[in-house]
């Protein structure tokens, strides 16, 4: 990835009135979801290879919507139909924290109900803490409440409330609360609009949908505008944002021990995107929704109350964006999905090679990625696929990273067991079996064009009335067996481990008088490549048509034609 030569994190530029020049110009510098970066040192560079695996923490919820944890260290579950419960010393205890059920109503949609939980910075002293959540009317409240004398369990008639904003339809409520190192309530709104309709109120000043918003909790009810909030006393602005032009900010975090802040923000009908903020910066960015989505202009004729782009002033665009369908040629090196959900800047010590990297996932495809920035940009890669629709990633007092999935499930992120590569903690004859591309090859789960390291009918070669098949199982390595007139018998057993660059190996099966020999052809993409050939000692080839592709000890093919 090129160096650039701007700062993509606080890159503000003016919006065109020609939109062919700005198609012009976004094309002409993004290849797929590339983007440019400054660097900043606080972040993390990738690590070496790693296998991740899930492991299950609580079950049995309902919906759970985030994870809090309280100044004390016990972690909070969110359910969106209004429960939270406590999570202690590995259980999840029957007496809900608080229910407030009868004000919340999840029913519309998956983005209705209780929707963000924030423990006030002194919570020890005074017990407060804040909730998020829409009504029937698809309103979306801040609620303040308060612990009671026992730890567990909060005063249920305590509800404050601070703050209302309407919203016209039960999708994009956004609602994640979150204290900032500064000391101020964060909470993001969404826009509120309909998907198949583009409304502007992420770029009207006067209107809080569309925005993160920055309040002052800590003192007369409901609250007070911090005295550097950036539109304090601008005529037409309300004070409380902080940054606008937002479509559904599901999730934000602070990078650990700074205020640079990194905002996931749910797309529209083609980009999700990832915008950062330094520490220094002093609010009031713009990130362009709905005039860009991602980078690219949106071209609407039904936007409603639609402001023209030399309007709205200065704009910053995402770090990182992905698309929501796969490009030609598209080899899962980078992710594609339909609704990113945000995770944090790992600051944990169980996963040392993971810190300083942020996390994030998407609802859709259950895939968890990092994301990290050097001297050439920023940079992705995926850690594995968790099989789940994740709702939330948040972390514990020690920085460990836990992930909600819609079907009630939360799971902590951890080191895979040894020889277990295929993230369920239990090392097994299904590990090692990544998707890879095999467009000659239907799998057995009947997927034409991809096949992993479980399929069994992995390689079939037939000459002259001599059957090869290449079963590859058993932690990635080839078994070879051979059937003809005479039955069927196995023949070799090809280990990736075995396969060092550079390697020409040969075995010899007697029975079948056969020599399987895989020579080292070179690299790509930084997998080692050989050609494998079978064949008798009259020199008749049975196997030459087949290419294994080793990298950290997976094993992968392709027909060689």
């Amino acid at each position: 990835m090129p160096a650039c030569r701007q700062p993509r994190y606080g890159r503000r530029v003016e919006t065109l009135k020609s939109s062919m020049r700005d198609l012009a110009r976004i094309l002409a510098t993004i290849i797929f979801a590339s983007q440019c970066a400054f660097v900043f040192p606080a972040l993390g560079q990738e690590s070496e290879t790693e296998y991740y695996a899930i492991e299950k923490v609580a079950g049995k919820l309902k919906q759970p919507t985030g994870i809090a944890r309280s100044p004390d260290g016990r972690l909070f579950i969110a359910e969106r139909a209004g429960r939270i419960l406590v999570l202690k010393d590995g259980e999840v205890l029957r007496r809900p924290f608080l229910d407030v059920s009868d004000k919340v109503d999840e029913a519309p949609s998956f983005e209705q109900g209780l929707l963000g939980l924030a423990f006030d910075p002194l919570y020890g002293e005074n017990g407060f803490f804040y909730i998020a959540y829409s009504d029937a009317e698809y309103t979306v409240h801040l609620e303040r409440y308060q612990a009671s004398a026992y730890p567990d369990v909060a005063l249920p008639g305590s509800g404050e409330l601070l703050l209302s904003i309407a919203q016209k339809s039960p999708l994009h409520k956004g609602g994640h609360l979150r204290f900032g190192p500064d000391g101020y309530l964060y909470m993001s709104v969404g826009d509120g609009g309909f998907s198949d309709q583009l409304d502007s109120t992420g770029q009207n000043r006067n209107d809080l949908r569309g925005k993160i918003l920055r309040l002052d909790v800590s003192g007369a009810l409901p609250y007070t505008i911090p005295p550097d909030n950036p539109f304090v006393g601008i005529e037409g602005y309300r004070p409380e944002i902080w940054l606008l032009g937002l479509r559904n900010p599901w999730r934000f975090s602070f990078a650990p021990g700074s205020r640079a802040l990194f905002i996931a923000d749910v797309g529209w009908a083609n980009w999700e995107e990832i915008n950062y903020l330094p520490a220094d910066d002093a609010g009031g960015a713009n990130f362009g929704w709905s005039l860009f989505e991602g980078e690219l202009p949106v071209e609407r004729e039904d936007v409603s109350e639609p402001m023209a782009r030399d309007e709205a002033g200065e704009l910053i665009f995402p770090v990182y964006s992905y698309p929501h369908l796969k490009p030609l040629g598209y080899d899962g090196s980078l992710p594609v999905g339909c609704a990113i959900i945000g995770g944090h800047v790992y600051r944990g010590d169980a996963l040392p090679e993971l810190r300083g990297l942020y996390l994030y996932s998407d609802y859709c495809n259950g895939e968890l990625w990092t994301l990290w920035q050097d001297e050439d940009g920023w940079h992705t890669r995926k850690l594995f696929e968790t099989g789940l629709n994740v709702t939330a990633l948040d972390e514990d007092a020690r920085g460990e990273i836990y992930i909600a999935s819609i079907d009630g499930q939360v799971h902590k992120l951890i080191h895979a067991p040894d020889n277990d590569n295929d993230a369920d903690a239990v090392p097994n004859a299904d590990d090692n079996c990544p998707l890879v591309a095999n467009p000659n090859q239907a799998d057995h789960w009947g997927a034409v064009g991809v096949g992993d390291a479980c399929d069994q009918d992995y390689f079939f070669s037939k000459v002259g009335g001599t059957e090869v098949k290449m079963f590859q199982q058993h932690h990635g390595a080839f078994h070879i067996y051979a059937c003809n007139a005479g039955g069927c018998g196995f023949v070799a057993n090809l280990e990736p481990s075995a396969l060092l660059a550079g390697d020409e190996l040969q075995w010899r099966n007697e029975q079948f008088s056969w020599t399987i020999e895989a020579v080292y052809v070179g690299d790509s993409a930084g997998q080692a490549v050989y050609e494998v050939s079978v064949f008798d000692d009259a020199g008749n080839f049975f196997v030459d048509d087949l290419q294994l592709f080793i990298s950290e000890a997976r094993l992968s093919w392709r027909y060689a034609s």
